[in-house]
């Protein structure tokens, strides 16, 4: 009975360690999402389907970058030089109501669960904000809701128990106008989802006094009206293995299918009755370039 107790209680306390350290026990959804974590380029974009673990792979690069935290699974491949907290980072999206509120914040609060098996299970993760990273440990004391500003402890990496200082993330959406976006200096902005040009030219000056790095997380959107060309032009092309190659930009692509947090069962059944075409881009994460109508 003492060795039952015992054993339960570890499990209890294993489960409550992964609750509070989720970013402790991070691993990538696949080899290929973890070249997020080892490249060295100042442009990342990361493509993928639907699903596809894009953004969750791009928050906790940065959340890694932001407290100087090392996964365990990446303590053996992960770039010492990225970690030159404490940082202040910019994170953009498409809503702050009807994206960052609901999708976005879960996925960094540490009591929050995101997934689709239930809470504590292998298909899901809770929020990648160690709960000891967090100002006083708390939540309310780290975030400021009318600016939307996130503060976290800064730990030396070498010495995990020495706080070195405070990172910052700022929080903001598309339909800001872009002179909102006209300054400070970030060391990593992350944009979820495609952004207007005129957003990414104003961060891209943003991150250029401290050489910070600019990462996209997106799936190519099907409607041609969504101009995206430059997206093509300016990162997907510079980004592609080959003699033209820019090195400092790199362009990763995942699948949905190799998300093992997803029902693939369920993925199969939808992607089949899906047009090629659809297919493409929602699961496979590929760019449809101009495949607009021609007159």
């Amino acid at each position: 009975k003492e060795l039952v107790s015992l054993a339960t209680s570890l499990l209890d306390l294993q489960a409550l360690d992964r609750q509070q350290n989720q970013l402790r026990y991070y691993r990538p959804v696949s080899p290929t999402a973890g070249l997020v974590h080892t490249s060295l380029a100042k442009t990342i974009g990361l493509g993928g389907g639907n699903g596809a673990s894009k953004t969750d792979t791009l928050l906790a690069e940065m959340i890694i970058r932001a407290t100087g935290i090392i996964p365990l699974s990446l303590q053996a491949t992960y770039p010492r030089e990225k970690l030159r907290g404490p940082i202040a980072c910019r994170v953009v999206c498409e809503s702050l109501t009807s994206v960052l509120i609901p999708t976005i914040l879960p996925k960094l609060q540490f009591w929050r669960w995101s997934g689709v098996g239930m809470p504590g299970s292998t298909q899901g993760h809770w929020g990648w904000i160690p709960k000891h990273c967090l100002i006083g440990g708390e939540w309310k004391k780290s975030w400021q809701e009318r600016t939307r500003f996130l503060r976290l402890y800064y730990h030396d990496p070498d010495n995990p128990d020495k706080i070195k200082g405070e990172s910052t993330i700022q929080f903001m959406s598309y339909d800001q106008d872009s002179t909102d976006f006209a300054s400070g200096d970030y060391h990593f902005v992350l944009h979820d989802e495609p952004p207007k040009y005129d957003i990414w030219r104003e961060n891209r000056a943003r991150v250029m006094r401290v050489d910070g790095t600019l990462a996209l997380a997106m799936t190519w959107p099907d409607d041609p009206a969504i101009a995206v060309d430059w997206i093509f032009d300016e990162v997907f092309d510079k980004g592609q293995p080959g003699p033209t190659k820019d090195p400092q930009i790199d362009w990763i692509n995942i699948f949905s299918t190799d998300n093992p947090h997803l029902n693939q069962t369920a993925l199969a059944h939808r992607a089949g009755q899906m047009t090629d075409a659809e297919r493409k881009v929602r699961i496979y994460g590929q760019p449809l370039r101009f495949s607009n109508r021609i007159h």
